[in-house]
């Protein structure tokens, strides 16, 4: 199996440490991991957990809001994947998201990941399935 995750990654986020505890166990029971998280200048947290990522992360888009957000979409659609996870899909960037979700869809199951206590208000948080 191969499971796509986008999110908080190697920061003191609890969307990371959720992403990080469950994305460790898969590559340790064999499935093959892609994660797609944030650059390094543009993260979600207050600071980061590790020096170095594990070669399957890819730093490829900024936090949602961010000032000149950017994302790179080669790794979502160049990779190939069974399932593609978003994790605490508010703080990802959703308008370029949005952009290559239909190729996504194509290829992958999809699920969204809510870390907050209650649903978005943003209209575009709905147009994600």
């Amino acid at each position: 199996m191969k499971i796509a995750m986008m999110g908080a990654w190697n920061t003191d986020s609890g969307a990371s440490i959720h992403a990080e505890l469950i994305g460790r166990e898969w590559v340790k029971m064999g499935i093959d991991l892609k994660v797609f998280t944030f650059y390094r200048h543009a993260f979600h947290g207050m600071a980061f957990t590790r020096k170095e990522d594990e070669d399957y992360v890819s730093r490829c888009f900024t936090v949602q809001g961010f000032p000149e957000p950017h994302m790179d979409t080669a790794p979502f659609l160049e990779n190939d994947y069974d399932i593609f996870v978003a994790q605490d899909l508010g703080m990802l960037p959703r308008e370029q998201l949005l952009d290559i979700f239909p190729y996504i869809k194509k290829k992958a199951k999809t699920i969204n990941v809510i870390h907050d206590g209650e649903l978005s208000t943003k209209p575009n948080f709905f147009k994600f399935d």
